[in-house]
């Protein structure tokens, strides 16, 4: 389990730096040769995609029942626990109605980020688990 929380931690890390720079990209390009600096929105960009990404931390911790070998091996169980907080998130971020365009959009990113990196340590976990047996 320990493994599996430190993976877990290690993707929020990472989905937090990537979501920031790719929400940053979106917002210089959606703001393209307006006035406002980047510098002056920068923080709260930040604040609200590493908010966004702590919802979807919490919303993934069902991973760590994947200690359990007999969950572990059954494949479609494997899957629902370890990207069903993220998808589910994504779903929900999209059904609001009182989010504006720019809102989902920003959700948008900080989620398919997050579920990018899970990819790759759930490419990762699979592949080192493959080597052991």
């Amino acid at each position: 389990m320990k493994a599996l929380a430190r993976q877990l931690f290690k993707t929020f890390l990472f989905s937090v730096i990537i979501s920031i720079v790719a929400s940053c990209a979106y917002y210089a390009l959606q703001n393209k040769g307006v006035d406002q600096d980047l510098k002056s929105i920068l923080p709260s960009l930040s604040e609200s995609v590493a908010f966004l990404n702590i919802i979807i931390f919490v919303m993934s911790l069902p991973t760590l029942f994947l200690a359990n070998p007999a969950y572990y091996n059954n494949l479609s169980i494997r899957l629902v626990l370890y990207y069903a907080g993220s998808i589910v998130f994504l779903i929900t971020a999209f059904r609001l109605e009182n989010l504006s365009p720019d809102n989902k959009a920003l959700y948008f990113i900080t989620a398919v980020t997050f579920i990018v990196v899970h990819s790759v340590f759930y490419y990762l976990m699979t592949k080192k688990r493959v080597l052991k047996r």
